[in-house]
Formats: structure tokens, sequence, C-alpha cells
């Protein structure tokens, strides 16, 4: 299946480009609204494309979830320890923000909808991966945040994991241990 002769794929992109046009307007103006719109937008846009999130919260669902976290994320938590970073674990509205505003709403519409959408495949990892890097490109050039570039790699370890289950739980599971990390090490 090529990239825009699937309908889903069609769809996918009509629903990035509003995505990203919502992006950048939160950007220019000062309205909260743009706080709120973004997350809703990443929820409800599949939604309304007909787009079926595959999740499931079974026991190897979960154990994939934590185990690609631990293989990864722990050698990268204990990389900071051990050159002297400090580690503040976040409070729990951090916690509730990161799972609820950036972990779901963000692997539903990645993963879930433009991943499968595309293919669920290497191909498509790589398209999602670029995309989800690109949706956070105004973060860089609005608030010179360089690593908000950087997110394509953590995209495609997440995008494997989409790959090799199918499901969006363990890449919500990656996703939020990710951030909880990198947020702690602020």
């Amino acid at each position: 299946m090529r990239l825009f002769q699937s309908k889903m794929a069609g769809k996918a992109v009509i629903a990035y480009i509003v995505l990203f046009i919502a992006i950048f307007a939160s950007y220019f103006t000062a309205w909260q609204i743009f706080d709120y719109l973004i997350p809703f937008l990443l929820v409800i846009l599949p939604a309304i494309a007909g787009g079926r999130i595959s999740f499931s919260f079974s026991g190897r669902h979960f154990i994939a979830g934590a185990a690609f976290s631990l293989m990864i994320i722990l050698p990268y938590f204990l990389f900071g320890i051990y050159h002297g970073r400090n580690f503040i674990f976040p409070d729990i509205s951090m916690l509730a923000f990161q799972l609820l505003v950036v972990s779901i709403p963000e692997e539903i519409f990645f993963r879930g909808f433009i991943q499968e959408a595309v293919g669920n495949n290497l191909k498509g990892n790589l398209i999602t991966s670029l995309l989800f890097s690109i949706a956070h490109l105004p973060n860089f050039l609005f608030n010179n945040d360089i690593y908000s570039l950087l997110t394509f790699f953590p995209s495609l370890i997440i995008g494997y994991i989409y790959m090799r289950t199918a499901n969006i739980m363990p890449c919500i599971m990656f996703h939020f241990f990710a951030n909880v990390v990198w947020v702690g090490f602020g």
C-alpha cells in the first residue's frame, strides 16, 4: 500500500495538517485554549477520520511496555546519575499531565492513527517519527529548545514498540516513563 493511495492515509495527512496549524497557532497567540485544544485534537481527529486505535490492557503488553522502558530508559537514567545530574521525581500533577495530556494523546494520534494509516512497518515508523519530530519543530523555532528536534529518536523506538505489539498501551508506557525521566532531570 502506497502512502497516499490509502483513504485512511489521506485522512491522516489532513488530520496532521490541522494539528500542525493548531500547534503553530498556539505560539502566535496567548490564548490558553491551545493548552487544551492540542491534546483534544490529538484524540478527536483520529475519531473523526474513523481511525481504529488498537489498545488493550493485557499482561503481555504491560510486560512489553515495562521491558522496553527498562531496557532503553534505565541506562539513560543511570548514565545521568553517574554523570552527576540531579533527578527530582515529578509531583503528582506533573505525572498526571505527562500521562493524560502528553503520552496518551500523542500515542493515540501518532502510533495508533498515523503509523497505522501509513503502514505499521519500517517505512511507516520512519514517516511517523519524522512527522512527530516536525510537530515539535515550533518548540525549537520559538523557544530555542534544541532537544525538541531530538524527539525523532525516541519516536523511532516507540514506533518499533508499536510494530512489535500493534498496541498503543506499551507505547504509552514507554512515552510516559521517558518523559518522566526527562522532566526529572529538568
